[in-house]
């Protein structure tokens, strides 16, 4: 059985749609292919800002082309989207994903309620200790721009079955996963991808398709653009043209020179900043060395960049051909126009290729938000109800026109009724408990408020501390005191530095914490250095009151998503919120 399914990219300076065909054995045929440009500004940074224009060239889009569904899988990837890496114990479906919401907050800079939150099970392995473990990727967006792109699709009129991540699809379009297994692991090395859009420049790495690092970069082509406009003082519009020019080699005049040598220079920095992304990743426990790199995008064509990453990369680049990996059908358009339109395609084919059958038992992420999938749910039902409701009225206007049988049906309503009567009936003394049940519920619900009130994200607040305080100082003693009914929360930290310049610089970094007021330093004092050569330092302690900013928000999880089978030991928890960080603790530093 053959499907057809759509991927739409809306990106900064166009929107690309391809129609894939998935037929059986893993066949793949490209069916349909478009792309019209929007105006500037319309998107920004992976991000609908204008929906009425993003919507009406979507539409221009579907009557050109000439697509087969209004149907389609979008993608997203900006950065107000979070990928976050973590491990945890092996679990059950439903046990994991309340591990993740839970992770989530730890790992996750938005607030949940903001948020559309999902998973990807990575893969699963054996620690030292030999438990069974998952790695599991955890992906976040920003509520308002998933509703913003899906808005601005459905006011097209199209469908949106599933909200991906871009990521994800490049690597699918890019990178033939079959095969992997049988490839020895202890020879691993990582392929990078690097898409370079208009206005975002995504950066994955991979093992063996398995994704170890993700980041999206708020840059991309068009900043070369605006770069060229402000050296000659001209309009967007012109510099486009000229970086055109110089794309294409064709530098002829003045203009065209100086747009060169501007490119030439902004090269270098993008690079650089790619360059210090896979480093970072590199550098990593465990990470596997860089063997190659996949660059694709339409800013891929700027001049020197791909030969400017492959030095300072130091490893093999490659364009990325994702049309290689599919049948060429009857598109409209010829090969050489499709080849053309390669750099471009990659994020629709790969979203695309995401409507293929997942393995059983394994699950595909999407950041499609819950209440779409409720209210399509209540539609489907409606439908179906109204359904029934036509075929109960034909059925009762038959019954009506035939004479014979209507006594015999009057009998079996008034017996179907008596049943009616009797179940209710029942039904009413078995809810009768329930009023006991809520009086329950109220008691253990005012005890989890109780344990819970005041609950300081201490390992939170320690990893903020540890990202703001200077280089010159270090913490001798961290120690916190959650707040009572009475009290508000406090906090006490020792601290040394090279001179006094380093508790002012103290105090002034941890201002900026929005986890803490009143933050006051009582006392710095110079101690002379001990032995011959050792340097004098200075002892400072401070002092501040917590917030709400440095609560959790375990009290509200708790209180949504407990159920009878949940104890909540009172007395434990009430001990936790009122202990104390041990001194000498070391500063926790956050990659």
């Amino acid at each position: 059985m053959t499907q057809r399914v759509i991927g739409l990219d809306v990106g900064t300076h166009a929107i690309t749609a391809s129609e894939l065909k998935l037929g059986r054995g893993g066949q793949v045929t490209i069916t349909r292919f478009g792309q019209v440009a929007i105006k500037p500004g319309a998107v920004v940074g992976g991000e609908v800002v204008d929906q009425p224009e993003v919507s009406a060239a979507i539409k221009r889009l579907w009557r050109e082309a000439g697509f087969s569904s209004k149907r389609v899988v979008v993608g997203v990837g900006n950065q107000r989207v979070v990928v976050r890496p973590t491990e945890m114990p092996a679990m059950n479906e439903q046990d994991l994903r309340s591990a993740v919401e839970f992770q989530a907050q730890e790992l996750i800079p938005i607030p949940l309620d903001e948020a559309v939150l999902d998973y990807q099970l990575l893969e699963r392995f054996t620690s030292e200790d030999g438990d069974e473990m998952l790695r599991v990727l955890i992906v976040a967006a920003q509520r308002e721009m998933v509703q913003g792109l899906i808005g601005a699709v459905s006011q097209a009129g199209l469908d949106v079955t599933m909200v991906d991540l871009v990521p994800f699809a490049l690597l699918r379009s890019l990178v033939d996963l079959s095969g992997f297994e049988e490839l020895d692991v202890t020879d691993a090395t990582g392929e990078a991808i690097i898409s370079v859009g208009a206005g975002v420049t995504t950066i994955l790495v991979h093992e063996f398709g398995i994704p170890r690092f993700i980041r999206i970069v708020g840059i991309g082509s068009s900043e070369l653009t605006q770069a060229i406009a402000d050296e000659l003082d001209i309009s967007v519009e012109e510099a486009e043209g000229l970086k055109r020019q110089v794309t294409l080699g064709m530098i002829n005049d003045p203009r065209a020179e100086t747009a060169a040598a501007v490119i030439e220079r902004r090269v270098s920095a993008f690079v650089e900043e790619i360059k210090g992304s896979l480093e970072f990743h590199t550098s990593q426990a465990n990470a596997a060395p860089l063997g190659r790199v996949i660059i694709t995008g339409g800013g891929r064509r700027v001049p020197g960049l791909a030969d400017k990453l492959g030095q300072r990369v130091q490893a093999a680049v490659v364009v990325g051909s994702p049309l290689s990996r599919v049948e060429l059908g009857k598109t409209n358009l010829t090969p050489e126009q499709l080849r053309d339109a390669e750099d471009v395609a990659a994020v629709s084919l790969g979203l695309a290729l995401a409507g293929r059958p997942v393995e059983r038992g394994a699950r595909r992420l999407t950041l499609l938000p819950p209440e779409i999938n409720e209210a399509r749910e209540q539609r489907r039902k409606a439908v179906l109800v109204g359904a029934g409701v036509c075929v109960v009225a034909a059925g009762l206007l038959w019954l009506g026109q035939s004479k014979r049988g209507q006594a015999e049906e009057a009998e079996q309503r008034a017996r179907a009724e008596e049943f009616r009567v009797a179940e209710l009936e029942s039904r009413v003394a078995e809810l009768q408990p329930v009023a006991q049940f809520e009086q329950v519920v109220g008691t253990r619900q005012a005890l989890v408020e109780n344990a819970l009130a005041g609950d300081i994200a201490w390992t939170k607040l320690v990893q903020e501390v540890a990202t703001v305080m200077p280089d010159d100082t270090w913490i001798t003693a961290f120690i916190g005191k959650a707040p009572t009914s009475n009290e508000p929360g406090t906090i006490q930290i020792s601290g040394n530095g090279f001179d006094h310049t380093s508790s002012a610089r103290w105090l002034m970094r941890l201002e900026s914490l929005e986890s803490m007021s009143g933050l006051w330093l009582p006392a710095s004092v110079r101690r002379p250095g001990g032995d011959e050569g050792d340097l004098s330092q200075v002892a400072f302690s401070s002092s501040a009151v917590l917030t709400e900013r440095a609560q959790t928000a375990r009290l509200e999880r708790y209180l949504i998503d407990g159920s009878d089978d949940v104890t909540i030991d009172v007395e434990e928890v009430s001990v936790l919120n009122n202990g104390a960080i041990a001194e000498d603790q070391p500063a926790v530093e956050e990659g």
